[in-house]
């Protein structure tokens, strides 16, 4: 099974490690960190909500 990261859209096997927001659970690969930019910031501050930040995860 494949799921997509949340900014670039490429699929990624479901064991894949993310970068998942502690707050809204926005999630990206680790190529799209760096890319990743929105209203609240980029990098490790989530672009998608004020309070969370990109935490690194890999999904069971």
């Amino acid at each position: 099974m494949f799921i997509p990261c949340q900014c670039c859209g490429k699929e990624y096997p479901v064991d894949w490690t993310w970068y998942v927001c502690n707050t809204c659970g926005y999630r990206v690969c680790s190529f799209c960190l760096n890319k990743h930019q929105g209203r609240y910031g980029s990098g490790f501050k989530c672009s998608q909500c004020m309070m969370g930040f990109m935490e690194l995860k890999q999904r069971p």
